[in-house]
């Protein structure tokens, strides 16, 4: 039997494809596969761009999927490994397939599309390194292979305890992959040099793992229905336990915490680093990757139900976004080098895209507008300078901080405003030279002094 597919590194919220592990009693799978249907006659399928990309080999069963270092998407093909060969494929963000590097891996005649098939190849992530790193669950190894396609060691690092079964893998806090070990109950280590290393968890089936906001390992057991939180020092520090039989797979970091699917009752869960837990149902069948969008929102692949979910960050299911072909089985989702987010199809033989609806961040704020308050001009009252000559009658206006405009020469006779009014305009002042008194005629003077 095989764990979850998944991809990605622990600093992009990667996550786990659907397990081939029991989902429990028949009427239990009964339930889920009626929830299933019933949901996405609920929901909105539409407003979302699928991109589909056919991969040339048929039967590749492509798994696990990552953003590459070199700008590219990585994804491990499990499918052909009859004869002893697997592949890992490498598509440009346009959907163009440019390489499929064969895997040599110990043959097995089981086909991948046998519930009971144990995977060649499983997971990948972008290591510190700049190499594609990846799990081999059936050999018991992990994998390096660089962006030009050589395998570095060529037969892989062979891990401590046989038949561990490594399934997800991610670049951790301390720079180092951690890996989950589904049928040694534990978690693997391994630097960029080598040297796997082995930490038993306590608990039952760990699934996917990932790093969290508070800089420690989080990790899901499949079997043990329970998320757990391991230091880098390999100490397993915290054990919350989620729906019993619900399958907790795929974990990713997102708003809030820690987002997980639960695959066996069709729900997702979010984790605060507190161990707070919440549980949200109401998925298609067989939720099993998760990954943040650049909506904020978490998307999600539904293997069973053949569509990609979202839900938002406050647990509201929003969409269920249906595949073209029936029985694709959406598996592994990662957000890719151009923001979109990729995932596989593991039995549709196809790479798809989705395209998620940036966030809309409000740009700042600008700092309020301050207006200043226009300065009144200063109203002068207007003194009384009628007949006064223009120089004394300027000096009294140049007093009273009145403008002014004289017209003539002289004496004032009058202005305008007139005197006591208040203005803020020139004064307008009007001058006229003094008349000379008329003199009397001698006639007049003696008539006078004769009489």
């Amino acid at each position: 039997m095989s764990g979850p597919r998944g991809a990605g590194n622990g600093r992009d919220a990667t996550c786990a494809r659907r397990k081939r592990f029991s989902r429990g009693s028949p009427p239990g799978r009964l339930l889920g596969l009626l929830i299933g249907l019933l949901v996405p006659l609920a929901l909105p399928t539409s407003a979302a761009a699928i991109d589909e990309f056919s991969l040339p080999t048929p039967g590749s069963c492509p798994g696990g999927i990552t953003a590459g270092p070199d700008g590219a998407l990585w994804f491990t093909e499990e499918g052909g490994s009859e004869d002893g060969t697997a592949k890992i494929g490498r598509m440009t963000t346009t959907g163009v397939l440019t390489n499929e590097f064969d895997i040599p891996v110990t043959a097995n005649p089981t086909p991948c599309t046998d519930p009971l098939f144990v995977a060649p190849l499983d997971q990948i992530t972008t290591g510190p390194d700049g190499a594609l790193w990846f799990t081999l669950p059936r050999d018991n190894k992990i994998g390096r292979i660089t962006t030009a396609g050589v395998l570095d060691p060529p037969g892989g690092y062979p891990l401590p305890v046989p038949g561990s079964q490594p399934e997800a893998i991610a670049v951790g806090p301390d720079g180092n992959l951690w890996f989950t070990e589904l049928l040694a109950n534990g978690i693997g280590r391994i630097t960029t040099a080598g040297g796997p290393v082995h930490f038993p968890t306590g608990g039952i089936g760990p699934s996917d793992v990932t790093t969290g906001p508070d800089g420690a390992l989080w990790f899901t057991e499949a079997f043990g229905n329970a998320i757990a939180r391991m230091t880098t020092n390999g100490a397993v520090t915290s054990r919350f336990p989620v729906t019993p039989g619900s399958g907790p797979s795929g974990i990713a970091q997102g708003p809030g915490g820690l987002w997980f699917t639960e695959s066996n009752t069709n729900a997702i869960g979010r984790i605060t680093t507190s161990g707070q837990v919440a549980e949200y149902s109401g998925t298609g069948a067989g939720p099993s990757a998760i990954a943040e969008g650049q909506d904020a929102a978490l998307w999600f692949t539904e293997s069973e139900n053949n569509t990609v979910g979202r839900i938002t960050s406050s647990g509201v299911i929003t969409n269920h976004f249906p595949l073209a072909a029936p029985g694709s089985e959406p598996s592994d989702i990662t957000k890719g080098p151009d923001g979109a987010l990729w995932f596989t199809e593991f039995l549709g033989n196809k790479i798809g895209r989705i395209e998620t609806a940036p966030v809309f961040v409000a740009p700042p704020p600008q700092p309020p507008v301050v207006v200043k308050p226009r300065k009144k001009k200063p109203r002068c009252k207007v003194p009384k300078v009628k007949g006064l000559s223009v120089k004394k009658a300027k000096k009294k206006l140049k007093k009273a901080k009145c403008k002014y405009r004289v017209r003539g020469k002289g004496f004032v006779v009058s202005t305008k405003p007139k005197a006591g009014k208040r203005t803020t305009k020139r004064v307008v002042v009007k001058a006229k030279p003094k008349k000379a008194r008329r003199g009397r005629s001698s006639a007049a003077v003696s008539a006078a002094v004769r009489r």
